[in-house]
C-alpha cells in the first residue's frame, strides 16, 4: 500500500519501526551481556545457546528493522523481493562506510571514532544475501539453523560481517532511540497489558 509521509500508515509505520528498534537495542544489549560472561571464561551449554538466541533476535530485529525504514523510504508498504533487499543492504553500509570515513578526513569525527582504516573496506557482494539468509534460518524453525550445510552458521556470520550489522545498528541510534518509553505513545502495542484483563 503507498502511503505518504504523515498520515495513519505513516505513523503507524513509525511507531512500529521504533517497537523494532528498542526490540534490536534490547536483544544487542542481552547479547553484548552474555558474550561478555563468555569471554570471560564461562562455556556452558545454556549460556551458548542464551548467547545465539540473543544474536539471532538482534539480526532479525535488525532486519526488519531496516526493511521497514526502507518501505518508509519508499512510501511503500507492500514486500519487496529479497534479492533487492540484498543490493540495497550492500549500498547502505558502503554509504555508511564512507561517511565515516568522510567524518574522519573532515575532522568532525567524534573523538573516540575508530581508526579510519576500519572504514576503509569493501562490503563483501553476497553481505546483503546473507544477512537475509541468517536472518530466516534464526527466525523460522529450520533444520539448517543447526544444520547449515553449505550455508554459515551463525558464528561464521559473525565473524565475517559482525562490523557491517554493527555499523547499520549504531547508526540507526541517533535516528530511531527512544529516550522516554513511558512518554511514547506506543498505539495498540501497549495495549497489551495483562494486569488489567479480567
Amino acid at each position: 500500500m503507498k502511503f505518504e509521509i504523515g498520515d495513519e500508515t505513516d505513523q503507524a509505520l513509525t511507531t512500529t519501526l521504533v517497537h523494532e528498534f528498542v526490540l534490536c537495542k534490547d536483544s544487542f544489549e542481552r547479547f553484548a551481556a552474555l558474550a561478555k560472561t563468555n569471554i570471560l571464561g564461562r562455556r556452558d551449554k545454556a549460556l551458548k545457546i542464551r548467547c545465539h538466541d540473543a544474536y539471532a533476535n538482534f539480526l532479525h530485529h535488525l532486519y526488519e528493522f531496516n526493511v521497514g525504514c526502507i518501505k518508509r523510504d519508499i512510501r511503500n508498504t507492500e514486500n519487496l523481493q529479497g534479492k533487492v533487499l540484498d543490493k540495497i543492504f550492500n549500498h547502505e553500509v558502503t554509504k555508511l562506510l564512507k561517511n565515516r570515513v568522510d567524518a574522519i578526513k573532515g575532522g568532525y569525527a567524534p573523538s573516540w571514532e575508530n581508526h579510519i582504516s576500519v572504514y576503509q573496506v569493501e562490503v563483501p557482494a553476497e553481505f546483503g544475501t546473507q544477512f537475509r539468509k541468517i536472518r530466516n534460518r534464526t527466525a523460522h524453525a529450520s533444520t539448517k539453523r543447526s544444520s547449515p550445510e553449505d550455508e554459515l552458521a551463525l558464528g561464521q556470520f559473525y565473524e565475517q560481517y559482525h562490523d557491517f550489522v554493527y555499523l547499520l545498528y549504531v547508526s540507526a541510534q541517533w535516528f530511531w532511540s527512544v529516550k522516554d518509553i513511558e512518554a511514547y505513545d506506543w498505539k495498540s502495542i501497549e495495549e497489551f497489558d495483562l494486569a488489567v484483563r479480567g
